[in-house]
């Protein structure tokens, strides 16, 4: 038999030692961040599941459950996994877990594209990426050839030889392992590339503040994702935006207007280069371009005044679910969050 040196966890299993593990020859654990669409299927025992193995040295993977049952659904459950593990560095990659019967009808080709969805929304908040069935699954309902050339494969198989190449074979539901009264599943790494991911080059995240100015003032700093700029019903006019270090950039359109130049200042004093926008004038989408540390990029979102937030957008990339630009046409905005990714 293969030598176990991994196993998966979630809230299910509690009270685990990590030292013991470690002590018995477990080298990694992969741990659930969550289920669905809302970050509100966050994972109850993520954090001190992914703190406590954190300390004890070992390697850390995530995992998240699906219910997808088209490929926007799958986005959705990325954009959720990736606000779950916000600021969490990971030396696997995010295995994306299908198994749930309930949308087997859906057929190989669409949860293929689920698949690929899920993944490429993932990567791009430079996590890698990989895909988690059992042999049925990557045999019937996925196309493993495809995923296998683009993203880590995950295979759950209970048997005594895994019968697909895989980079992590699940074998067992009921491995005992020391450091837990309980049984758990156990795995074996075959693929120790698995290791290289973006922990291990992680550059440190600048520090990124901005604020809004609407109702005839500018309101307070906001950092990161630690608010939001901005009150409901007061549109917003103006945006000054800094990060500590690297280059950005950033514009506003105006409302039933035209795109204002780029600025790349901070100051609320210079309505030439220390923010963007005019004050008095509402505006309805701003574009924010961040370069120079690591792979980071600006991601940002706005909500719609009297409405809900839009997607996030990265700096100002065009795909099919961005736009380059956050906002729509026509519509004020009240509320802005920007952080890096």
């Amino acid at each position: 038999m293969s030598k176990i040196t991994c196993v998966d966890i979630s809230e299910f299993q509690q009270n685990i030692d990590f030292n013991k593990m470690k002590n018995d020859g477990i080298k990694a654990v992969i741990i659930r961040a969550g289920y669905g669409r809302e970050t509100s299927q966050k994972d109850t025992m993520f954090e001190s599941h992914y703190r406590n193995a954190k300390e004890a040295g070992l390697k850390i993977g995530a995992y998240w459950y699906s219910y997808a049952d088209s490929v926007d659904d799958a986005e959705k459950e990325a954009k959720a996994c990736l606000e779950c593990v916000e600021n969490k560095y990971f030396d696997m990659p995010i295995y994306y877990d299908l198994e749930d019967n309930s949308i087997v009808k859906l057929g190989k080709a669409k949860l293929t594209e689920i698949a690929e969805r899920f993944c490429e929304t993932i990567k791009k908040s430079n996590y890698r990426a990989g895909v988690y069935a059992n042999l049925n699954w990557f045999n019937n309902y996925l196309d493993y050839d495809k995923l296998k050339k683009k993203y880590s494969i995950w295979l759950a198989q209970y048997n005594s030889v895994n019968e697909l190449n895989c980079d992590i074979w699940q074998n067992s539901s009921t491995g005992r392992v020391s450091g837990y009264n309980g049984r758990l599943d156990t795995n074996v790494i075959y693929n120790e590339d698995i290791f290289s991911g973006k922990s291990d080059t992680k550059v440190e995240k600048p520090t990124l503040t901005y604020r809004v100015y609407a109702d005839g003032k500018w309101y307070n700093e906001v950092k990161g994702l630690s608010n939001v700029a901005g009150r409901k019903k007061q549109a917003i006019s103006a945006v000054a935006v800094k990060v500590s270090k690297g280059n950005i950039k950033y514009r506003v359109h105006l409302l039933n207007g035209d795109w204002l130049p780029w600025v790349d200042g901070y100051d609320i004093n210079d309505s030439n280069n220390g923010y963007a926008g005019i004050k008095g004038k509402v505006i309805d989408a701003i574009q924010v371009e961040f370069s120079g540390v690591g792979d980071y990029k600006a991601t940002y979102r706005v909500r719609k005044q009297r409405a809900g937030f839009w997607d996030w957008q990265h700096n100002t990339e065009k795909d099919s679910s961005q736009d380059g630009y956050a906002g729509l046409f026509g519509n004020k905005i009240d509320g802005l969050q920007i952080t890096l990714t």
